[in-house]
């Protein structure tokens, strides 16, 4: 039989396919077993944390019918306390259907691990919102010195894919909430990258029911009528650019980095609308030293 293709490096390379094999009832198969349900918690660092009640009301459906045919994995923090690695949207919908033992995996791994399997299985699934799915590549960059090169591989995607993702939370606030609701999508926040005024542009999106292909029009029109209305500015690499919007993100606030290449030299800008945010920008530099 043919093998099927799979998304980056996949839940396989942490999980041996046999261990998906279903078990018995309290009977333990290659490191699997049931638990009752209320010895399950969900990871406080799952890159997801919007779970539709619709779906999750279908998904219990299919449960009462057919059981959780793939298995939770998780990490084991207690006798009585087990931690959710992959599989809270089963587990949420397991407790809908009131299911009181439900079959896990438990494996010992690192937290770094625990992050990749966690933004595998969400990525293979189509399941994280666009911000949740930027947040989790921000942490295995910020936190796992990952490059954006690696964590496409991890997940199968391209790197200018990657990068754009996470340049997504450099967008303004008000542009994030609208994303956050799904009233724009990953297509039209990537189009809004590119763009002078992108609140602007994101409210007549919602307003008209633009589609992404319009979105890039108009963001790219905006960008030529500003550069013949003032000088050309001039042009940033590519890794200054990612800078700038990784510490954006990071530190929630708009930040420039102009650069003069031959001098090795040049400043940060970082961007607050009033003396409340200038505080909060002090407390954030002041913790890091």
């Amino acid at each position: 039989m043919k093998k099927k293709k799979a998304l980056g490096r996949g839940l396989s390379s942490f999980i041996s396919e046999d261990e998906f094999i279903n078990s018995g009832e309290n009977n333990i198969k290659n490191d699997q077993l049931y638990l009752p349900i209320e010895y399950i918690k969900p990871n406080p660092d799952q890159p997801r944390k919007i779970f539709d009640t619709d779906e999750l009301k279908e998904l219990a459906s299919t449960i009462n019918q057919r059981g959780i045919l793939q298995p939770l994995i998780v990490t084991q923090k207690s006798n009585k306390y087990y931690e959710i690695v992959a599989g809270e949207r089963r587990w949420r919908a397991a407790q809908l259907a009131q299911i009181h033992k439900i079959p896990v995996i438990i494996k010992s791994l690192s937290d770094k691990e625990k992050i990749e399997i966690a933004i595998i299985e969400n990525v293979q699934r189509s399941e994280l919102k666009p911000l949740e799915e930027a947040e989790g590549y921000l942490k295995l960059v910020n936190d796992y010195s990952y490059s954006h090169e690696r964590v496409s591989k991890l997940v199968g995607k391209s790197r200018p894919y990657v990068s754009n993702s996470i340049r997504i939370l450099s967008l303004p606030m008000e542009v994030k909430k609208l994303i956050k609701t799904g009233l724009l999508t990953s297509g039209h926040a990537r189009a809004l990258l590119n763009c002078n005024d992108a609140v602007s542009l994101s409210n007549l999106i919602v307003k008209k029911g633009l589609s992404v292909r319009q979105t890039e029009l108009l963001a790219k029109r905006d960008k030529i009528e500003i550069t013949n209305k003032k000088a050309v500015p001039i042009k940033k690499d590519l890794d200054t650019k990612l800078l700038e919007d990784e510490l954006t993100a990071h530190l929630k606030f708009k930040v420039n980095i102009h650069a003069d290449k031959k001098k090795n030299k040049g400043k940060i800008n970082i961007q607050y609308n009033d003396n409340e945010e200038l505080q909060t920008i002090c407390e954030i530099l002041k913790k890091q030293f």
